[in-house]
């Protein structure tokens, strides 16, 4: 493999995402179509095994698979006889922490039925019976969507109204005891002038003390993504602002929501809007370490012919390895398209500026994905419309994937391979950073000698690792360092 030259945005110039893809295993069906459905699928991950939710249009509509080590085992999500309201652009939501994971849902009918968890303390094996999650008697509730915060229990968001179905509006209910039971909900969003946008779903994220419930606003038909913050743990939601600032105009709901992750003290949000005339994917950055405020928007690659739409995006996050994924459609051909960024990237650089089809079937009938990364796995859920199917793919984030070969650098690691953590690296003015091939940045040491510089990184495992550095003419490059 030859040397890649690329100007590093963040890191050292410009961006090396470029050449960032996933390497994808088979794919897998999740359950047959023609029994299980797949409605917009919803997934966490226990350890390493997948656990997700899905619907099927009609009775005895949700269902819940957990993967078992060579497929997927499935369960109702219900019980007989009672059915969720599900839809293409909303429906169920899950989420764990440890072994506990819970799953909310809104049941029928949409006039009166009401908003239930279920939860499991075995990783998703077997599951609770209902437990009504809207303490809420003064109209109806739905579009439920949920997270768990870092004691374990459960953050459910949802829509409720008055009782004829007026003054649409967000709160949230809260559980201190793993889901067993919730406290009455609360509206964290009345300041925000305006109503929500009364078919579009909702986003919670959570890192630590850090919680934010998103929604689309709308404000005389204005409707943008706003998000509100708490900074204690969900104590007070003080802060909230516009994330989202396209200024949508449209005059009815275009039911297509956003999802979002805490990067630091910034906040990364997802989503939708046809505000320049197309449907376009956009990437959002606020800050949000004293409060909420809003710093800049980008749309993801546009499609190839430019006539194509974005919609459903989904997100994830470990540390500063950013995934995310969108459906694609040009004319009446649906795709599922990903981007990755990894650490010491700008991710509003890495997320927008390349993009790659993650399914693997070229049917054009593949929508709403799920996309989650953890333990250095990306695992992927789709609708495949086509078959009827749920796709399941897992994968991992391999930065060399796509690199041209480019003799520009000259830096020389003695000795390569090597048998330790030890080496020289002559003719290199600076090490910016260490990554895997997965991806994960590496901690190190760099010491200066007469010649050169002494590279130490302790406790690495036999393989393949790239060094992204300045040569001695302030040139950034990037070398592949072998460890026996």
């Amino acid at each position: 493999m030859k040397l890649l030259l690329i100007s590093l945005m963040a890191l050292i110039g410009t961006s090396i995402v470029a050449q960032n893809a996933i390497v994808w295993e088979p794919e897998i069906v999740v359950s047959d179509g023609s029994l299980y459905g797949n409605y917009r699928p919803r997934a966490t991950v226990v350890d390493d095994s997948p656990v997700v939710i899905y619907g099927k249009s009609g009775f005895d509509n949700l269902f819940i698979s957990r993967w078992n080590g060579t497929g997927f085992d499935t369960q109702p999500a219900i019980p007989s006889g009672t059915f969720a309201y599900i839809a293409n652009w909303t429906g169920a939501d899950i989420a764990s922490k440890g072994d506990t994971v819970i799953a909310v849902f809104k049941l029928g009918p949409i006039e009166s039925g009401n908003v239930y968890v279920t939860r499991s303390v075995d990783g998703g094996v077997t599951f609770s019976d209902t437990i009504r999650a809207n303490i809420y008697s003064n109209g109806n509730a739905w579009l439920p969507s949920l997270e768990m915060d870092e004691s374990g229990n459960p953050v459910v968001s949802m829509m409720i109204h008055n009782g004829s179905w007026g003054n649409p509006r967000y709160a949230l209910s809260r559980s201190n005891d793993a889901g067993l039971t919730f406290e009455p909900i609360e509206e964290v969003a009345d300041g925000i002038p305006g109503e929500a946008c009364d078919c579009c779903p909702s986003e919670v994220a959570i890192s630590g003390q850090k919680q934010v419930m998103f929604f689309r606003n709308n404000e005389s038909n204005i409707r943008d993504i706003f998000g509100v913050l708490s900074l204690d743990g969900g104590a007070s939601f003080p802060f909230y602002t516009n994330v989202d600032q396209t200024n949508w105009s449209i005059s009815a709901c275009p039911s297509t929501g956003m999802d979002g992750v805490f990067l630091g003290d910034d906040l990364y949000t997802v989503y939708s809007s046809a505000a320049e005339g197309i449907y376009r994917v956009y990437v959002s950055k606020s800050d949000v370490s004293s409060g909420l405020t809003f710093m800049e928007r980008s749309t993801v690659a546009v499609p190839n012919p430019s006539n194509g739409t974005q919609n459903y995006p989904t997100i994830s996050a470990v540390n500063d390895t950013v995934v995310m994924a969108w459906e694609e459609r040009i004319n009446f051909n649906k795709e599922i398209y990903y981007s990755v960024s990894i650490p010491g990237i700008d991710p509003m650089v890495g997320l927008t500026s390349y993009k790659y089809q993650a399914n693997d079937s070229t049917d054009g009938a593949q929508t709403n994905p799920e996309i989650i990364y953890q333990n250095g796995f990306v695992h992927l859920f789709y609708q495949d419309d086509y078959t009827g199917d749920l796709i399941y793919k897992r994968g991992q984030i391999d930065v060399t994937a796509g690199l041209e070969i480019s003799s520009l650098g000259s830096i020389e690691i003695v000795p390569n391979p090597s048998e330790s953590a030890g080496v020289n690296v002559f003719n290199c003015e600076k090490i910016e950073a260490i990554y895997t091939v997965s991806g994960q940045l590496i901690p190190f040491e760099v010491e200066s000698s007469k010649d050169g510089l002494k590279l130490q990184s302790s406790n690495l495992k036999s393989g393949i690792y790239f060094i992204h550095a300045l040569n001695n003419n302030g040139e950034p490059s990037i070398v592949k360092w072998q460890i026996k």
